[in-house]
């Protein structure tokens, strides 16, 4: 049996390439993952009677582990902030942006730790 995983991203990136991507590298990694964006779970928090965020948290709440994207500044929207408390106990993985632009190289990695006082 999969592990559920539920996926928490910003609205901006609902239908976007950018979650496809996310979404197949979770299931990749052999996770069943649960999308608050599917019209199952966007009618569901309508008429459930009760608030929307409130779905969406009781639904990250039944999965085994919670993956989310920060937005591309880092900062994390509220929603995707309350989701990640809500699991807590649970394994939290961030979904990083710009991986390739973050990267130092060798020098830059010693002149920081340095900086830091590790070397």
């Amino acid at each position: 049996m999969k592990l559920k995983i539920y996926y928490a991203h910003s609205m901006h990136l609902y239908g976007s390439a950018q979650e496809a991507r996310d979404i197949k590298l979770l299931e990749d990694l052999g996770f069943e993952v649960v999308n608050p964006n599917t019209p199952e779970h966007q009618l569901e928090a309508k008429t459930s009677g009760e608030m929307t965020m409130a779905y969406f948290e009781r639904l990250a709440e039944r999965c085994d582990a919670l993956a989310f994207r920060a937005l591309p500044d880092g900062n994390i929207s509220a929603g995707v902030f309350t989701e990640i408390i809500g699991v807590e106990g649970k394994p939290v993985i961030e979904l990083p942006w710009g991986v390739s632009r973050r990267g130092l190289s060798i020098g830059d990695t010693r002149e920081y730790l340095k900086e830091l006082g590790q070397r």
